[in-house]
């Protein structure tokens, strides 16, 4: 696993290492039962708490090195599913809140000066263009705090992205899920249940922060209106299925560095590299700071998987393979330890990736999403989808995130990530283990119908209040190569803190066109902050779902040379304030491939300072 190729394009020369020095690559090792990370929660409408982000070693599967995590955890107000200290790991901790409550979170920022031990000098890479290397002394350590999908205030001291806090510093935050606010049509509606996550957002060092696990989720719950809510829970009652938080999360790693020997995270240089990766790099997924974890169910039980996409780059094409009886050890009911499920082997001639994920994906055991970016659908969708008009309808982007009902029958499962073409050499890999056995449970049946969230009304009645069009806009995402590097722009610009690129009147409608221009050819996952969107058109044809988003993949074209376009709606409502849209592969954020834009009453947005923004 993770004889890839990235999606960053910076072009590094590896120096420093002959064949003498390389060692085998060590391969992760998985672990047994599922870990949950630690959760608190609101009371009363309250959630106050301290969370420390420190310097740590950690362990997952096979590896052990040094990361950034959130490390403390002190609850001032609120609930806990523990006692005594928290001893933070990858992912974490969860938060849990319900339309109407308040989140008081004072961030304190426990990492040394840049230049520390997560950062080594990386004495084995040089690079051209974008930030260099981006390693000691580019602010690595300077962190603020976002809450990804949420609708929410963007302005401080609520979801603002702006925020420096730098070694040593804390900052105060205070986010309101909302509850009751009026929507263009006079009705009535609250923050929608579903799943979210919250991770750092300081330009520039972005990336390197959520790669290595600075990462949490972030559910928001309503027990009396959403149908899923009601009928799962993490520890459920009776009536209720159970319900797995499966927060997946990308780590890159140096396994022999050129310098000392030991393991450590991937520098910026590595992490945007083009081509086969460098050496004793390794890339791969973990699902809660853990590889290939054991998740148990009862024949015919039906439960809520709650996936979150926390990777920086890599998509996710999910599948459920089951293994063949014969190739299932009896004792552990886990599959034989020379099982593989794959058959794949990256192409060798130089030419395009052999990948036929069509294939992989048609051995798929039916599972059902109901949700997407913490949005619910009016019913379930039957997965593999098999009607898309663009694999981009059902493959996960880095950021988002997906509900899924599963239901099996007796045996054992493999919930497998697919390579991604654009990833040449992204390998399938193994994310997690369904053991199902035991008397079966018919307590609870796949739901043929569901209640979509108010905040996100359809477009179906172009004439009703709020539904018709007040402007349409275009942005270019494109990748260029020149004498001075590769640059990773919005319309031509890379991202500048003073210039407002888009500006919004609160309350528009909006049409976005999104074009991923063809010079060079690679996915961007388009995320926005506040408020969701509605894709209405993947490379001008029409989706077969109806699906709300916050993170969406915007393809390549059909065909060679030809411009990737993607179309939606939205609403931006209720908040007025500065805040961005991006790619969420997070080294290309980081390289200026960002905009700002802002919200106010009546599109009266402040002057943009021109002068201060370099041309890329």
């Amino acid at each position: 696993m993770g004889a890839t190729l990235g999606a960053g394009l910076l072009l590094p020369d590896t120096i420093g290492c002959s064949d003498d020095d390389k060692t085998p690559t060590p391969q992760p090792v998985p672990s047994r039962e599922l870990f949950n990370p630690a959760t608190v929660r609101a009371k009363d409408g309250l959630l106050d708490i301290e969370m420390t982000i420190t310097e740590v070693e950690v362990t997952v599967g096979q590896y052990t090195f040094m990361t950034r995590a959130y490390t403390g955890l002190k609850v001032n107000a609120g609930e806990a599913n523990f006692e005594g200290t928290y001893s933070g790991t990858i992912p974490g901790p969860s938060v849990e809140l319900r339309p109407g409550d308040r989140l008081k979170l004072k961030l304190i920022n426990g990492l040394p000066d840049d230049g520390s031990a997560v950062d080594p000098v990386d004495c084995g890479m040089t690079t051209s263009g974008g930030h260099g290397g981006h390693g000691p002394g580019m602010q690595n350590n300077t962190t603020n705090f976002h809450t990804h999908g949420l609708h929410v205030d963007p302005g401080p001291p609520g979801d603002d992205v702006f925020l420096a806090i730098g070694p040593g510093q804390s900052y105060d935050f205070v986010i309101d899920i909302p509850k009751d606010v009026v929507m263009p049509d006079g009705t009535m509606a609250d923050h929608p249940a579903g799943t979210y996550w919250y991770h750092p957002h300081f330009h520039g060092a972005t990336a390197i922060q959520v790669a290595g696990g600075m990462v949490g989720a972030l559910i928001i719950r309503d027990e009396w209106q959403d149908d899923l809510d009601k009928m799962f829970s993490p520890e459920p009652a009776p009536g209720q299925g159970k319900e797995q938080l499966l927060v997946v999360g990308e780590l890159m790693l140096q396994t022999k560095d050129p310098c000392n020997g030991k393991i450590r995270l991937a520098t910026y240089g590595e992490m945007g590299h083009s081509g086969p990766l460098p050496d004793n790099v390794v890339d791969f997924f973990h699902v809660n700071g853990q590889i290939n974890p054991i998740l148990r169910m009862h024949p015919s039980e039906v439960q809520r998987f709650r996936v979150l996409h926390t990777g920086f780059r890599a998509p996710l094409d999910i599948a459920f393979l089951r293994v063949p009886d014969d190739q299932v050890d009896a004792a552990t009911s886990l599959p034989k330890p020379d099982y593989n499920p794959f058959d794949y082997s990256c192409a060798s001639n130089g030419g395009p990736p052999v990948l036929n994920r069509d294939a992989l994906r048609a051995k798929s055991v039916t599972y059902y999403q109901v949700a997407t970016d913490g949005i619910t659908y009016a019913a379930p969708l039957k997965m593999p989808m098999t009607n898309a008009v663009s694999e981009v309808e059902y493959v996960i982007p880095p950021g988002g995130r997906a509900d899924m009902l599963v239901q099996f029958e007796p045996g054992t499962y493999q919930m497998v990530a697919l390579g991604y073409l654009d990833f040449v050499c992204w390998e399938p890999q193994v994310l997690a283990t369904v053991i199902v056995s035991g008397t079966p449970d018919t307590s609870l049946q796949i739901p043929q119908a569901l209640t979509p969230p108010a905040l996100y009304p359809s477009f179906d009645d172009m004439a009703k209040p709020g539904n018709q069009i007040d402007k349409s806009r275009q942005l270019d995402f494109a990748v260029s190569i020149d004498a001075q590097g590769t640059h990773f722009t919005i319309d031509g610009r890379t991202f500048c803190e003073t210039r407002i690129d888009q500006c919004m009147a609160l309350g528009a409608v909006e049409e976005w066109t999104i074009n991923n221009k063809a010079a060079v050819a690679s996915v961007h996952p388009f995320h926005i902050h506040v408020n969701s969107f509605l894709v209405t058109s993947i490379n001008g044809k029409k989706p077969a779902q109806s699906i709300w988003r916050d993170t969406f993949l915007i393809p390549t074209g059909d065909m060679m040379g030809v411009d990737g376009t993607l179309t939606f709606l939205s609403r931006f409502l209720h908040f007025e304030g500065k805040y961005v849209l991006h790619c969420h592969i997070l080294e290309h954020e980081d390289e200026g491939m960002m905009q700002l834009l802002e919200v106010k009453k009546d599109a009266l947005c402040e002057p943009s300072m021109t002068d201060t923004c370099p041309m890329p």
